[in-house]
């Protein structure tokens, strides 16, 4: 693997200072961590949920540019019925047709926003639009105002990816945490129907399971697909439009919230629209 920089811009729902953080990967990789303000406004959550203080509103002269509406492959809805689920399937035992927990992106600012030359993460028209302005493997994503008390749990969220190809993906971020909240699980689905789990810890990046090819990704362009994750203590599955890919083992983030993002490996300028954020708990 080639020497790269990989950044991680975390848009924190709390309001913090901005600051840079770098450290050295394992392989010879450098991961610096930026820390942006964020405007957010305190939703209400259910009782299993913990909602945090406001934070303090970026300037109202942030530029958030005109959403355009895309045009998607016709991709899962998510599921209106408890589904019958295969033998040994980890997510026995739960109604997924009654989330514990769903955020329709109808109400702004339960997400991160951030608008620069970098990156765009803005609410558009009722759902997260996510744009990575440059194919160099840097990464920006937004966290929710969620923050879970149990990190055994399931989670689905749609991702429509616009013009892509090859690696160009969307990424889902569980567990989030660390002083930065630049630490967490992330699942990307790429634009040419691949799936891969990576664990970021502060300072560090390590891929549990790397690009591996599914039948039950939709590929891109213009694709939507239901990204779904299921952490149950250091087991971690990984699904798509509600089929199992496969699973991974960690035991170092146990607990933490959610991160939304586009990762750009190959067209600058990558957009993918987030919608339906679903939740369950996953009961002892």
């Amino acid at each position: 693997m080639n020497t790269r920089t990989l950044l991680i811009s975390i848009l924190l729902i709390l309001a913090l200072p901005a600051c840079t953080r770098k450290a050295q990967q394992p392989d010879g990789m450098e991961l610096a961590t930026r820390v942006a303000q964020t405007m957010a406004a305190v939703p209400t959550f259910p009782p299993t949920l913990t909602s945090p203080p406001s934070a303090t509103p970026v300037p109202s002269s942030t530029p958030v540019p005109p959403t355009e509406t895309p045009t998607p492959t016709v991709g899962p809805s998510p599921t209106a019925t408890s589904q019958a689920l295969t033998p040994g399937d980890p997510r026995t035992g739960l109604n997924l047709s009654l989330a514990d927990y769903r955020d329709d992106f109808s109400s702004r600012f339960t997400w991160g926003e951030l608008a620069s030359d970098d990156a765009e993460n803005t609410w558009a028209d009722g759902r997260l639009k996510a744009v990575d302005s440059a194919a160099d493997h840097f990464v920006w994503w937004s966290t929710t105002q969620q923050q879970a008390e149990a990190g055994d749990l399931y989670v689905e969220i749609t991702a429509e990816i616009e013009s892509c190809s090859g690696r160009d993906a969307a990424g889902l971020a569980v567990r989030v945490g660390g002083e930065n909240l630049d630490s967490g699980y992330a699942l990307e689905f790429s634009c040419d129907g691949y799936y891969r789990l990576r664990k970021f810890t502060t300072g560090s990046v390590k891929t549990l399971t790397d690009w591996t090819p599914s039948p039950e990704i939709i590929k891109g362009p213009q694709a939507s697909n239901r990204m779904g994750f299921l952490g149950k203590g250091s087991a971690l599955y990984s699904f798509a439009n509600g089929k199992l890919l496969g699973q991974s083992e960690d035991n170092e983030h146990l607990l933490g919230n959610f991160g939304l993002y586009s990762s750009a490996e190959n067209t600058a300028g990558l957009t993918v629209y987030f919608d339906d954020f679903w939740l369950w708990w996953l009961k002892p």
